[in-house]
């Protein structure tokens, strides 16, 4: 055979293939630039800003959204051996580079660099699981298995490399995961064909500068919405300028697809329903997922958590990612309505947030604070598969790569760093007023009496502004089911429309059918 769909060689048995793409996702998804259960101690090496490492962190899925524009460009330039193993030997080096440098230029780069590689790397086993799932080409159940596969290895190596950085240093897990991806990449060179997907496609045709302006916008907004806080908001010019450099540059990438033959992202689909409602819909989910910067301040402000507790608490998300992923097959199986599945999912990240807004006290029992996070976790999961199941509705394979690519920065990088920016502002003005409050009636007879005093203050003051915040963040759900109620998810049809007007009327509408078709 001239060309081969599958990634491995015919000699491989079926469900070996199957472990190795297990396998190979696992290893993929670990990779990343910022591992969250240290990045204290990351920042701490570097001697750097946190903005730096959420910047970074965002950089990622910045580069990743890249990748999808051109995903299908590479798979038919070269062969799907090529992309892998040169994939996993440059994430093995951008790995040790972060591992090392002590440049924040580079450490941004370097992750923007690996969103795209790694995403690259990804596409080659998503594409072939998404068929042994389901060989009819049913989304759902592929979203259903795949998403809570990767969220929950997203979630539990953030435990797995804070117990190894604990055991060693901060630059441990990249030493490792440089060595397990050239393992990879040696495999790679054994197990995988030398033939190729399709037919060859040359480079040349892609609109390279649309590619760069969609990547300096992103980035432009990620430094803009990252840096707000430290930059004293929208007094920086520096803000102003990135931020409103970031919108005109998509506006011009906007245009230059409009005019472009060969189109790397058709902006007309979000024109659709369903795009512009899961686009919504993922600003509202980043907004409650920017909640856990409250968390993270109080854990290690109040309850003086260490790395390693504080990552066991965030990774009993896990459990609750793979039950909403059971509820996803099932809710697909049964036809249940996707309004109402993603409503659900709302609820949970409200129960979490209140859950949340209850528990915060100066003493705290873990096994709460375990379970406020398993409820979060069932959340993240119905919401990272009910909106992207609800964009893709009847797109074709060359339409979901633009808009995913669009989409998948919006929900993990523009609207979290926006979340957080609003939330940082919104507890920063709860501790002030909360401190103005308390030193109005502080009575200290010496200085260092009151100094010693402060701490207390300071912890208190932190406790109100985040029962503030995540009172007003609760608050947010009404708006949100409302959003998603009033909306007809694609079931009220002008046929529906007309059989309404004929009832009102008192008219007969006998021989009218309702049929309902949503290609997925």
């Amino acid at each position: 055979m001239l060309y081969e769909k599958g990634p491995f060689a015919s000699w491989v048995p079926k469900p070996v293939m199957l472990l190795l793409i297990l396998v190979y996702m696992l290893v993929i998804s670990c990779a990343s630039s910022i591992y969250l259960g240290n990045y204290l101690d990351i920042v701490g090496a570097q001697a750097t800003y946190t903005e730096v490492a959420m910047m970074a962190n965002n950089a990622m899925t910045v580069g990743m959204g890249v990748s999808m524009l051109l995903g299908f460009r590479i798979k038919l330039r070269f062969k799907s051996r090529q992309i892998l193993s040169v994939s996993l030997i440059i994430l093995a080096a951008l790995s040790y580079i972060c591992g090392t440098t002590d440049s924040s230029a580079v450490l941004i780069l370097c992750s923007l660099l690996i969103g795209f590689f790694k995403m690259a790397a990804n596409l080659e086993m998503f594409l072939p699981l998404m068929f042994v799932i389901s060989p009819s080409g049913d989304r759902g159940k592929s979203y259903a298995v795949i998403y809570p596969y990767l969220i929950g290895i997203s979630q539990a190596v953030i435990y797995w490399f804070a117990v190894i950085a604990e055991n060693g240093s901060w630059q441990s897990p990249y030493f490792l995961m440089s060595f397990l991806l050239l393992v990879l990449a040696a495999l790679s060179r054994i197990v995988q064909h030398d033939k190729r997907f399709a037919f060859k496609l040359p480079l040349y045709q892609i609109d390279w500068l649309s590619v760069l302006m969609f990547t300096a916008s992103f980035m432009s907004i990620n430094f803009g919405l990252c840096f707000m806080q430290q930059q004293n908001w929208f007094n920086s010019p520096y803000i102003l300028i990135s931020l409103i450099g970031g919108i005109l540059l998509f506006v011009a990438v906007i245009l230059r697809q409009g005019r472009q033959k060969r189109k790397l992202i058709d902006f007309s689909t979000f024109k659709q329903w369903n795009v512009i409602h899961a686009s919504v819909l993922f600003i509202f989910f980043g907004i409650y997922l920017s909640t856990s910067s409250i968390y993270s301040q109080y854990a290690l402000s109040v309850l003086r958590y260490p790395n390693v507790v504080n990552a066991e608490v965030q990774s009993w998300t896990v459990p609750g990612v793979l039950f909403s992923g059971v509820l996803a097959l099932i809710g697909f199986n049964k036809k249940w309505p996707l309004k109402y599945f993603i409503l659900l999912g709302f609820f949970f990240m409200f129960l979490h947030t209140f859950m949340l807004y209850l528990l915060i006290s100066p003493e705290m029992d873990i096994r709460y604070l375990k379970a406020a996070m398993m409820v979060k976790g069932v959340g993240m999961g119905i919401l990272f598969i009910g909106p992207w199941y609800l964009a893709s509705i009847r797109l074709t394979l060359d339409q979901i790569m633009g808009v995913f690519a669009v989409l998948i920065v919006i929900r993990t990088c523009i609207s979290t760093a926006f979340g957080q920016a609003v939330i940082s502002y919104a507890l920063y003005s709860a501790q002030l007023q909360s401190l103005s409050d308390m030193a109005s009636v502080l009575d200290a007879g010496t200085v260092p009496g009151a100094g010693a005093a402060y701490r207390t203050y300071a912890q208190s003051a932190l406790m109100n502004s985040a029962k503030i915040v995540l009172g007003a963040a609760c608050w947010l759900f009404v708006p949100v089911a409302v959003f998603i109620l009033t909306n007809s998810y694609g079931s009220m049809t002008n046929r529906r429309l007309v059989i309404l007007r004929r009832a009102f009327r008192n008219r007969s509408f006998r021989g009218y059918k309702i049929k309902q078709e949503q290609q997925a």
